[in-house]
């Protein structure tokens, strides 16, 4: 449940016990109320009743999960970023993990949308509101079993935009923003053979422009959300001892020779 759905339940479950209740409803009105600490937003009737469900779900949000050792921008234009690398390394190797296929065969490129990623992440303590913040959607990764041709579509539309997240692939970039080297898995681009893509249900039906991914050879749920599988992944490393990091590594490069 998101938390936004969530505190919305508590919001309807405390109006429903409070004296307030007995009261006939002749008519409803909405306006969105940001929670923070300026008190004069609220009336102090609603400030009774949300005050503690609010406390609570602060104390929930803010517990620290980890840390990490660079700041990880939201950022736009640009060929490769410390974010999107960061969310589709995690996202293809924690549900590499977590899901297994009925084939066995693990996913082979995780592509996002730099859309999709809502905030930053900063450098230092990093709590639970801030993955909420960066993933507040309930977004479950999906692995779709694509034809050569249409990963070629993938890779041309990756080549196109220059910059959507990846991970899993390299690709050179030619002056004329088309793929000219692909390499996935360690191994270069095949059009005879198919390929698994790990994305969210939400680009997987076409929330976008990427259209090749639609009416895929296989689509697989794995009921596992992309914010799970960063927290997973912070609670796994923090019992480690490690201290969370991210990297430019040259997954997107121009190649004009």
């Amino acid at each position: 449940m998101s938390l936004r759905k969530g505190f919305n339940y508590l919001v309807v479950f405390a109006l429903l016990l409070s004296p307030l209740a007995c009261l006939r409803v002749t008519g409803i009105t909405s306006q969105f109320v940001v929670l923070n600490n300026k008190e004069a937003q609220h009336d102090s009737a609603t400030n009774l009743i949300l005050r503690p469900y609010k406390d609570s779900v602060d104390k929930l949000m803010n517990v620290v999960i980890g840390y990490t050792a660079v700041q990880m921008p939201k950022e736009s234009g640009k060929m490769e970023t410390l974010l999107g690398n960061f969310v589709t390394d995690i996202s293809l190797s924690q549900c590499n993990k977590k899901y297994k296929s009925p084939d066995n065969l693990p996913a082979d490129i995780c592509i996002m949308n730099t859309g999709g990623l809502r905030s930053s992440i900063p450098k230092g303590a990093i709590t639970k509101s801030n993955i909420f913040e960066l993933m507040p959607f309930d977004n479950e990764l999906v692995v779709l079993t694509l034809s050569g041709q249409k990963t070629w579509e993938l890779l041309k539309f990756v080549a196109m935009t220059v910059g959507e997240p990846i991970a899993g692939m390299s690709i050179g970039i030619d002056s004329e923003k088309k793929p000219k080297t692909s390499v996935i898995q360690g191994q270069a681009f095949d059009s005879t053979k198919t390929y698994k893509i790990l994305t969210s249900d939400y680009l997987a039906s076409s929330g976008t422009k990427m259209r090749f991914l639609t009416n895929p050879i296989k689509y697989e749920k794995t009921g596992y959300l992309i914010r799970d599988a960063i927290l997973d992944y912070f609670a796994e490393e923090t019992a480690k001892g490690n201290i969370i990091t991210s990297k430019l590594d040259g997954r997107f490069y121009y190649d004009t020779k």
